[in-house]
Parts: C-alpha cells; structure tokens; sequence
C-alpha cells in the first residue's frame, strides 16, 4: 500500500529523475574536460613542434633538446626512415611513421617505450622529413579519472539528498490532506456538523477542504430536512389516522351507532390521508430521481381552464379568469395540471371572497398569476412557504384540509421546468404567486410523474 502511496512515488520519480540528470550532466562535464585536457596538449605538442623545427633550422645535429626525460620525446627521421635526431630518451628507437604534410595527433598506447600511453604529433616537413613530438598523457588521464570517480560518488548522494527533501517535503504538503482525510473517515450520520480542517495557504489542498467543507454543508442540510420530512410525514399521517381511529370506536362503543356518518367521517379522512400520501410520493419520485421523459406541447390556458371549473363546482368563491390569454409550454402536462390545481386550491384555500388569474405569454416565457384576497404571507415567511409542511398559520390550515405538500409539489415541477417561483403580496390584499415558465422546456430536467 506504502508503495502505491503519492508520497513513495513522487519520491522515487524525483531520484530517478535526478539520477539520470545528473548521470547525464556527468559524463557531459568528463568529456568536455577530456576533450579540453587534450586540446591543451595537443597545442602544448604544435608549440614545442614549432620551437624544434626552428632549431633544427638553424643548427643540424643528432640531439634533440629535452625538458622533462621521463614524459616527454621528439625525434626526427629522413624521408626514407632513418633517424636524424632525436632526444635521449628515444636512444635506440625508431618510431616509423608514414610521410605527410601538416601536423597530425593521435594517442598511442603501444609505443616501444614503457608501459604510458602518450599524445603524439607527427608533422611532415617540406624537405620530407618527419618530426615526431610526443607527451605522456597519464596525468591528464588520472585527473579525467579522478573527476569521474568524484562525480560517481557525489551523483547517488546527491540523488538521495534530493530525494530525503523530497520526501519531507511531500510529506508536509501531503501532511492537511491525511488530516482530511482522518477527519472524513470518522465521520458519521450524527457527525456531519464536523468539518475538515482547511490550510492558511491559498493552493490546491485549501481549495479541496473548502470544497469538502461545502459538500459536507449540504450533506448536512439534507440529513436535516430528511429528519424533519420524517417527522412531519409522521405528524402528518398521524392525525387523519388517530381521527378515523377515534370516531370507529366512538360509534362502536355507542348504543345506538351511527354506522352512516361515521363512515363518511372516515372516508373524508380516509381521502385526506389519501391526498397526503400521493403528494409524499410524488416529492419521493422527484427526489430519487424517477423521471419521466414524456413532454408534449400543453396549452396552459386550457389547463387553467378546466381547473377553475373545478374549483367553481366546489366552493363558493369569485373566481376570475379573465386576463388568462394563449400560452402553450411544450412541458409535461401532468405536473402542470398539478402546479396549476395546486397553487388555485391554496388561493381558495385562503381567499376571503376573490381570486383572480392571469396567464399571458410572451417570446420566451408564459407568465401565470394567482391572486388571493386571503391575510396574505408576511415577508418573513414568502421563501419558506415552499418548504414541505411548513404553513403560515398551522391550526387553520390543518382544518381548511392543508397537507402542507401543494407548494412544496409546485416548485418541484417550476424547477424541473427550469422555471421560476415568486412570492408577492396581491393587489387584492392577499397573497400572490407568479410562476415564469420557458414555452419550450423539453431542454431542460425532467419531472417525475405525480
């Protein structure tokens, strides 16, 4: 595992990295010294070649002039081989070699001297002769070796130089994401007020905790909301239940029963209980993503239509529908048939005596209006009241037949039609909801089916 980890493996590419730089930049620096040792030589040899010839020149003999006896040498032979002079290190030896004009250097190591490998110039005279210079090189050699040898120890220290600062290094950038990490693994469902630690430094690592840190924010929020979604959806069932329960046995315990009104009683529970659990199972489709992915073109105008008249034959209430215009949205024509209805039942809901809507529709969007004269939602509460089982006021809700799920439903299927929800005071007095819909919202999320 140790070896899989970043850490191990930015510190071995980093040493192998640096081994093969540095083994590169090496042999570079030894050659490039070799080849300048060598130059030097060579023009050492040409110089000393010159001031010979210049002697012999002037004076004719059989002895050549010699500074250093134990490296150094010349001798110079006729056309045909023999030799002319030569200095006394070379008594008894000929070193043939071919004629040819110009100076020529090579390195020979088979010489008949001792056992030292020299650096040789051998220059043609015009006259035919042959001068031959030469001077052992060992030195240049050991000192082109000793480089070579201190830069094989120096290269493997310091690769793993670098590579101990590496390690360090990496290990103290890595140090805030293990502490990341440590914090996350101990996180648990009753944990997720914990969040990581982010670095004072404006890099990667800070940005990541800050990320972490937003994600575990709404991972939080949505433990919470499905806490208190939970409890309401408890509460919620609850009553319709207890009330169907208590009323049976009521008239079960009575004298005389009235077995008719209880069961009424109980089927208008019974379809309230009913209402809730069809709009919990719409709210849990959205949420877990069950999509439909049906959409037609819906004429909204007739869907707001149809269901004024079925608001109309159940209460009575002034309902006006007179700025209602065209507005076709090619969209899902159930959820729309359910914002509609939903946003007209909560007017009538709260309508004192008046609800008017308005439809209109432009380029883009289709605008729909309802208006209450009802008491209205304060300001404090306009971004709220879409939040599931949240009501203005909980008592009078509850009796006027509230689930709390009817907003909650609207702004699941405005989002899904990548539309818009407001929330305003009405110019009747009471409360206003404006919905703004793109007229082709086939684009856009899709919706689950109620």
């Amino acid at each position: 595992m140790r070896a899989r980890s970043i850490r191990v493996r930015i510190t071995l590419l980093s040493a192998a990295m640096a081994i093969l730089v540095l083994a590169t930049a090496s042999i570079a620096v030894v050659v490039v010294q070799r080849g300048q040792l060598l130059s030097n030589l060579d023009g050492s040899l040409s110089a000393r070649a010159d001031e010979l010839a210049g002697r012999l020149a002037q004076e004719a003999g059989s002895s050549l002039p010699n500074t250093d006896a134990e490296d150094r040498f010349a001798q110079l032979l006729s056309p045909d081989g023999a030799v002319v002079a030569e200095t006394e290190n070379l008594t008894g030896v000929v070193l043939a070699d071919q004629h040819r004009l110009g100076d020529h250097f090579r390195t020979a190591g088979d010489l008949p001297l001792e056992d030292d490998t020299y650096r040789v110039l051998t220059r043609g005279l015009d006259d035919g002769s042959i001068l031959i210079v030469g001077e052992n090189i060992d030195d240049q050699r050991d000192a082109t070796r000793s480089l070579a040898v201190t830069l094989a120890v120096i290269v493997p220290i310091a690769s793993a130089l670098l590579a101990a600062i590496t390690w360090g290094l990496v290990g103290r950038t890595l140090r805030p994401v293990e502490m990341i990490r440590a914090e996350v693994a101990v996180l648990g469902h009753r944990e997720l007020d914990r969040r990581v630690p982010v670095p004072a430094t404006d890099d990667e690592v800070a940005r990541l905790a800050s990320t972490m840190n937003r994600m575990l924010d709404r991972l939080e929020d949505s433990a919470l909301r499905q806490q208190r979604f939970v409890a309401d959806v408890s509460h919620e069932l609850r009553s319709p239940v207890t009330r169907v329960r208590t009323m049976l046995e009521v008239e079960l315990a009575s004298a005389l029963p009235d077995l008719a009104a209880a069961a009424v009683s109980a089927l208008e529970d019974t379809l309230e209980l009913q209402q809730i659990i069809d709009d919990l199972l719409f709210l849990a489709r959205a949420d877990a993503g069950e999509i439909s992915l049906h959409r037609e073109l819906v004429d909204l105008d007739d869907v707001v239509g149809q269901e004024v008249g079925r608001a109309r034959s159940t209460v009575d209430l002034d309902i006006s529908m007179t700025d209602v215009s065209a507005a076709p949205v090619n969209g899902n024509l159930a959820g729309l048939v359910r914002l509609v209805r939903n946003l007209i039942d909560n007017a009538v809901r709260h309508a004192a005596g008046r609800v008017h809507i308005a439809l209109a529709a432009d380029d883009d969007n289709a605008t729909l209006i309802v208006d209450d004269d009802g008491p209205g939602i304060p300001f404090q509460h306009r971004e709220r009241v879409v939040e599931r089982f949240f009501r203005v006021d909980e008592a009078r809700s509850v009796d006027e037949g509230g689930t709390g799920l009817g907003l909650a439903i609207v702004d699941e299927v405005v989002r899904a039609h990548r539309g818009e929800l407001r929330v305003e005071e009405a110019a009747l007095g009471g409360a206003r909801f404006v919905v703004c819909l793109p007229l082709d919202a086939g684009a856009g999320p899709q919706i689950a089916e109620p």
